[in-house]
């Protein structure tokens, strides 16, 4: 009985390892740039892609990288006062703001 509850224990963390290996591999990990475009809600309003589906928001797969660094701290820094970007963009840091204009500039449009 001891041996089979070991047995099955033995199993047990072997498969996590296995599922654990598999999670971590680059192909299962999405690129960073596309995980903080779903953490800081990009994807609602410019879509999936950065190829929104309403006309009141522009299309930002690829756009110049430069040109969303400098529209992304715009909004940050209020410059348009109520903007509705301006609460969108106000917990990004520098570092999250180069790594999203970078991954949508190379987004397909």
């Amino acid at each position: 009985m001891l041996n089979r509850f070991l047995e099955g224990r033995i199993v047990i963390v072997a498969l996590s390892l296995m599922v654990a290996t598999v999670l971590a591999s680059p192909t299962v990990i999405a690129d960073e740039g596309e995980q903080l475009a779903w953490k800081y809600h990009c994807v609602t309003c410019h879509g999936i892609n950065g190829m929104s589906r309403d006309a009141r928001y522009p299309h930002i797969a690829g756009q110049n990288s430069l040109y969303l660094v400098s529209r992304l701290k715009y909004f940050r820094d209020e410059i348009e006062p109520g903007n509705q970007m301006n609460a969108q963009a106000a917990p990004l840091s520098d570092e999250t703001i180069d790594i999203l204009a970078e991954y949508f500039s190379k987004l397909a449009r």
